[in-house]
């Protein structure tokens, strides 16, 4: 689903009148833009499943659903929650097993694969204090045990462009192709080049597009960036 990199994710973590409001502003960047990813805010806002079809009817992007750590919870419970994202039309899914341990980890992905959905797993996230309560090796032990499992789609840190290296160089020591996604540009100190010279494949940008004053010019001027810090990290 995911076309080759760098690319944009929009997140929208905004109301649904202001998504599409975006959306419209946006629209026809499709080499800018891989994908949108929509929030458990806005879906409890007006269900998800409303969200998906009042988003559809705007946009062609692939919706990629964040329920803000979910996956989390007993391997049960997990299933049933990508068993009624799949339902909604979703076609990816991000989870953050920090917490849960590997049955729930294996319960998301079988269920996303059981389901066609695309399986986005959390390793670490933006908050300088992520993983105070972990132990710290636990992001690399998720990436291992995902790696067997398949997963090929990740989450790393943008601010902390270091953590993304040793990711990507876990996965090529493994001789494993995987795509990270990162969050955390701008006011979380992250910087688009140096995500993207780090490993980063898409960078997940919401405020710094949706709030900024032309929408459409700050996602090219973004996407441009991306292209720039490509070609010197290849030169």
């Amino acid at each position: 689903m995911f076309r080759n990199s760098p690319a944009i994710i929009l997140s929208l973590d905004v109301s649904i009148k202001k998504a599409k409001e975006i959306l419209k502003k946006i629209r026809g960047l499709k080499e800018e833009i891989a994908a949108v990813k929509i929030s458990s805010l806005l879906c409890w806002e007006i269900g998800l499943k409303n969200v998906v079809e009042e988003l559809r009817e705007i946009s062609s992007f692939p919706l990629i659903f964040d329920a803000q750590k979910g996956g989390t919870d007993i391997p049960e419970i997990v299933r049933r929650q990508v068993k009624l994202v799949a339902k909604c039309g979703i076609d990816a899914f991000i989870a953050s097993p920090a917490g849960a341990g590997e049955a729930a980890l294996t319960a998301f992905v079988e269920a996303c694969s059981k389901y066609r959905i695309i399986s986005i797993v959390v390793l670490e996230m933006t908050p300088p204090l992520w993983g105070a309560f972990l132990s710290e090796d636990a992001p690399i032990r998720i990436l291992g045990k995902s790696l067997e499992l398949g997963v090929t789609n990740f989450v790393a840190p943008a601010n902390k462009p270091q953590r993304i290296k040793v990711y990507r160089e876990i996965a090529q020591k493994r001789k494993r192709e995987i795509k990270i996604f990162s969050p955390g540009i701008g006011d979380q100190g992250g910087e688009v080049k140096l995500a993207v010279k780090s490993g980063s494949d898409f960078i997940i940008i919401g405020r710094r597009i949706y709030q900024a004053e032309d929408p459409r010019q700050e996602t090219i001027q973004i996407y441009q960036q991306m292209k720039e810090a490509l070609i010197s990290a290849g030169s």
